[in-house]
């Protein structure tokens, strides 16, 4: 049986803030996204796509952040979904592009 890889793409990045929920809730939301905040904590947090959205499981993306270093405001995020991750174009990917050019991040 062939085992095909999710898509994953995962980076560095300094905020704007020193809060991930106060950095991230708002361009996330703008994505469809919704923090969970049962998982979610001030070091890492978790958000998924609004429920309400009729969005193919498959396509379903989950993003996760958490502190590289607080004192420095560098967090890594990763933005994952159950697509190939060698296919070119996935929700995944453009979400995650559209993530890395929020203004939440500094420059």
């Amino acid at each position: 049986m062939r085992k095909t890889r999710m898509a994953l793409f995962s980076w560095i990045t300094s905020l704007n803030s020193d809060a991930l929920n106060e950095a991230l809730e708002r361009p996330l939301q703008q994505l469809g996204l919704v923090i969970d905040p049962q998982v979610s904590s001030a070091s890492q947090l978790l958000a998924k796509d609004d429920p309400s959205q009729s969005i193919p499981l498959a396509q379903r993306v989950t993003v996760v952040a958490s502190w590289n270093c607080q004192r420095s405001r560098e967090c890594q995020l990763e933005v994952r979904s159950s697509e190939p991750q060698l296919r070119q174009g996935t929700r995944c990917q453009q979400i995650a592009e559209q993530l890395q050019q929020q203004a939440c991040f500094q420059s």
